[in-house]
């Protein structure tokens, strides 16, 4: 009896313009890696080109997103430690993070390749990855807005 080939049925794809203005598509029936690679098109158009992500993530209100839009424009060239990008967070955004939320961000920017990990002297230390870096080095640094508090 022959295996069938299970496709998503629904496919919601979300992100952030360089406006910060967040986009919702949903694709409901079945999909194919055309219909993928149009929609990943769209993002990239709408988005203002691989080299705007990062500043659309520092604009999205959620945490990780503003979190891994930091840590690859503004920690990209050298080591950090969870405590370390928790400061440079509270300090660019006038939002509080916990420390074990920022640990647990770092080890899922950890598992897509964004940063890997260095070795334990006392804390865990984070880096860039190289990839990562070369892909945004033509990308200017964000200025993130300051709180409402001060504006």
């Amino acid at each position: 009896m022959g295996r069938k080939s299970l496709k998503p049925r629904r496919l919601k794809l979300e992100f952030y313009d360089n406006d910060g203005v967040r986009h919702s598509v949903t694709v409901d029936g079945p999909v194919s890696r055309e219909k993928i690679g149009k929609l990943l098109d769209l993002v990239e158009i709408m988005s203002g080109g691989p080299k705007m992500a990062s500043v659309a993530l520092g604009s999205s209100p959620r945490k990780y997103d503003r979190l891994a839009s930091l840590i690859v424009t503004q920690l990209k060239n050298e080591e950090f430690t969870a405590a370390q990008a928790k400061k440079a967070f509270e300090e660019a955004y006038g939002d509080r993070l916990t420390l074990s939320t920022v640990a647990t961000y770092l080890s899922r920017l950890a598992e897509r390749g964004i940063v890997e990990r260095g070795a334990e002297r006392p804390h865990l230390h984070y880096r860039v990855k190289r990839e990562e870096v070369e892909r945004q080095h033509l990308l200017p640094l964000p200025r993130p807005s300051p709180p409402p508090s001060e504006q």
